[in-house]
């Protein structure tokens, strides 16, 4: 049996730092659809949602019923788990436009599938009481759906050595935005990560993981309508701004426009070179989405600057006082560019 285990898609996230905020909530939409397809042509009998279908209280009518459709079209059966984000009501409306959907509860729910439980709750208050209750049949095949941090109970206690000892085959988390593997004893645990991204923050690879039962396997199956890609230029060696304009072509040459960029300056520079503004015209309007990062640093002989007997001296000496080490950068950059007759944009 072939089994699909996804999270964390927030459909109707605000995404209030995307240019066109609309298109991408259809497109987080799309990638349900797109999840839909690879089912249906890939002989995957369910698909388990680990929590966080949407995204906190501003979920159109129009989405639920979107996703009521797309699961209505299925042959597979579907698990939801509701997990900490969108409150109730979108998860009670398409319950009633979708009664196939398989729900959990705040107690242990159990679903049999041939061989195969499912089972899973809404981790809340008194978890600890209901991980002793957690009884599996070692002889099927167990799945448990859970949306949480293993490392931090503020959502709900995870509790490992309770799914170490619990004759779980496979625990199917949600909550991190990325892929990652957990062993809680022999028992093989992942978050699935989510299907695309929707910040600067989801820089990791997207997908979803597929668990075939039969042969005890899983795999993560990388899917993407548009990515997050992060570019870093170091400055060193640039002397000029149209120098600078001409590296930061030459880095973007084989970004797909489509796609986020997180374009970061890094390195040090001897000249007096306008990042901001320069990275302004170059980059803008190019790319679905863009962050900028300058974390560049004046190459600076700060020993020598501070013995000088002069004004830019008794600047760096006071600088150099500033123990947060990015706020003393960005002081000294600044304020040398001011020293020297520069404005830096």
């Amino acid at each position: 049996m072939k089994i699909i285990h996804t999270a964390d898609l927030h459909l109707d996230s605000p995404l209030t730092g995307v240019a066109v905020p609309a298109e991408r909530r259809h497109e987080l939409l799309l990638a349900l659809g797109r999840l839909a397809e690879y089912e249906k042509n890939n002989g995957v009998d369910a698909v388990i949602i680990a929590g966080d279908l949407f995204d906190e209280s501003n979920v159109s009518v129009q989405t639920v019923r979107s996703v009521a459709d797309i699961v209505k079209q299925s042959r597979a059966a579907w698990f939801v788990l509701k997990g900490n984000h969108g409150g109730s009501a979108p998860y009670e409306l398409l319950r009633s436009l979708c009664p196939q959907i398989h729900f959990f509860g705040d107690d242990w729910t159990f679903y049999g599938l041939g061989n195969v439980t499912v089972c899973g709750r809404e981790l809340g208050h008194d978890d600890a009481a209901h991980w002793q209750q957690l009884r599996l049949d070692p002889s099927r095949y167990n799945i448990v759906v859970l949306h949480g941090d293993v490392d931090d109970p503020s959502y709900g206690l995870i509790d490992k050595n309770a799914l170490a000892q619990s004759g779980a085959k496979y625990v199917a988390l949600g909550h991190r935005h990325s892929f990652a593997e957990h062993r809680f004893g022999k028992v093989r645990a992942c978050y699935s990560g989510v299907l695309e991204p929707r910040g600067f923050d989801e820089t990791e690879q997207t997908g979803f993981v597929e668990i075939d039962t039969d042969l005890d396997r899983i795999k993560f199956v990388p899917c993407a309508i548009r990515s997050v890609v992060t570019k870093r230029l170091d400055v060193g060696g640039v002397t000029s701004d149209v120098s600078l304009e001409r590296r930061i072509l030459d880095c973007i040459a084989d970004v797909d426009p489509r796609n986020y960029l997180n374009f970061v300056f890094c390195g040090e520079f001897e000249n007096v070179v306008h990042i901001q503004m320069v990275a302004q015209h170059t980059l803008q309007g190019k790319f679905f989405a863009l962050r900028v990062s300058d974390e560049t640093r004046a190459k600076l002989d700060v020993s020598a600057l501070c013995n000088e007997v002069s004004l830019r001296g008794e600047f760096v000496k006071l600088a150099m006082q500033i123990e947060d080490e990015r706020l003393r950068n960005d002081v000294l950059k600044m304020g040398l560019a001011c020293l020297d007759g520069e404005v830096l944009a």
